[in-house]
């Protein structure tokens, strides 16, 4: 380029503003929050799932979403049927039936709500370990009269309460034709099965009980550590209760109501719902 060119190409560079030469890197634009496709994020844990657990996994908790038996759920309304002090009292029902079980003060009954999308029909103890009575819920609408699904808080093990109804909820387990699936609750933050946990993995495997395992409150754990323990309580049960045992966890939180959704998923197609 000879020298008069040069100068009028400076000269106009100069009147625009613009560099006299192209930049020699190129210039970055932040992308938008939206500008990837937000990822698909499942809240069960399978047993080939949980194989690699430990490794390092940084994505956040999406926020809880409507899976495929929202519609489901939402065209019914919870309703309390009765408390049950003894077989008598809830051999008339022939529901598909769910069990949820756990220690005392694992929340239960909090995330029962959840799943009936009722936050005020399941009542929570004022003592802890002291509920002594099996209390069955149905979902009915003016639609739907009958309910299809009945849903089981059993008292929670631990403290004085396995002596209280020890031999209650072994003859339920052992003769409860309709119960479809026991629901066991373990807090995530605790880490472990607790003795009191193996021992109710023994009964439901003697009486051949299909159990699922819930872990709770998942919100106060890091992704990754979350994995550690699902793989832990997994193989901790089945060691126990190879043949009860459904070889998957679902990661729940009622606060956040993560999970609910799978729950809920895992509900009707026990049930037989077609979804």
């Amino acid at each position: 380029m000879n020298t008069t060119i040069t100068a009028a190409v400076t000269r106009i560079a100069s009147r625009m503003r613009l560099p006299n030469r192209f930049p020699l890197a190129p210039i970055k634009v932040p992308r938008s929050p939206g500008h990837h496709q937000q990822e698909r994020f499942s809240h069960t844990h399978s047993r080939k799932d949980l194989a690699g657990a430990g490794k390092a996994d940084h994505r956040q908790e999406p926020p809880a979403v409507r899976g495929p038996a929202f519609p489901y759920f939402s065209q019914r309304d919870a309703k309390f049927l009765f408390t049950a002090t003894k077989p008598e009292q809830y051999k008339r029902l022939s529901n598909p039936e769910f069990t949820f079980a756990g220690r005392s003060n694992v929340g239960k009954s909090s995330l029962i709500s959840a799943v009936l999308r009722s936050q005020s029909l399941v009542k929570t103890s004022k003592k802890p370990g002291h509920t002594s009575t099996l209390n069955f819920f149905g979902l009915t609408s003016s639609t739907y009269p009958e309910s299809a699904i009945t849903v089981v808080d059993m008292p929670g093990y631990g403290f004085r309460s396995r002596d209280d109804w020890g031999q209650f909820i072994m003859e339920y387990l052992s003769t409860r034709k309709e119960l479809k699936r026991v629901f066991l609750l373990v807090e995530a933050k605790v880490g472990e099965l607790k003795t009191t946990d193996l021992s109710f993995l023994e009964l439901v495997e003697q009486y051949n009980v299909p159990t699922q395992l819930l872990l709770t409150k998942t919100d106060k754990l890091k992704r990754t550590d979350l994995n550690i323990v699902s793989a832990k309580v997994l193989r901790a049960a089945m060691d126990v209760a190879p043949t009860a045992v459904v070889p998957e966890v679902i990661c729940c939180s009622y606060k956040t109501k993560v999970g609910v959704d799978a729950i809920q998923e895992a509900i009707l197609r026990a049930s037989g719902v077609a979804i």
